[in-house]
């Protein structure tokens, strides 16, 4: 009876080992998913810049009246156009 007891903790610690490891994997695999969204995000929509014609990212680009400009002060002064 008391080898049966054994075999039984074995295979449950066994078990609870593997749990662990595909814990961890599945883990790793969330974070490269919210990585790849991330990089996704920052290379989305690419809009061009009124003043100097530049296309960067659109969350990175500033709303105008006339359109989006960078957010780069010397394109302003360049054109003109204090900010």
């Amino acid at each position: 009876m008391g080898k049966i007891i054994v075999w039984i903790v074995v295979v449950f610690v066994i078990l609870f080992v593997l749990r662990l490891v595909n814990a961890g994997k599945a883990r790793r695999a969330d974070d490269r998913r919210a990585r790849a969204r991330e990089e996704k995000k920052a290379t989305g929509t690419m809009v061009r810049c009124t003043e100097c014609g530049v296309f960067l990212p659109k969350i990175d680009a500033l709303p105008s009246p006339q359109g989006f400009r960078c957010g780069d002060p010397a394109c302003a002064q360049r054109h003109g156009n204090a900010r």
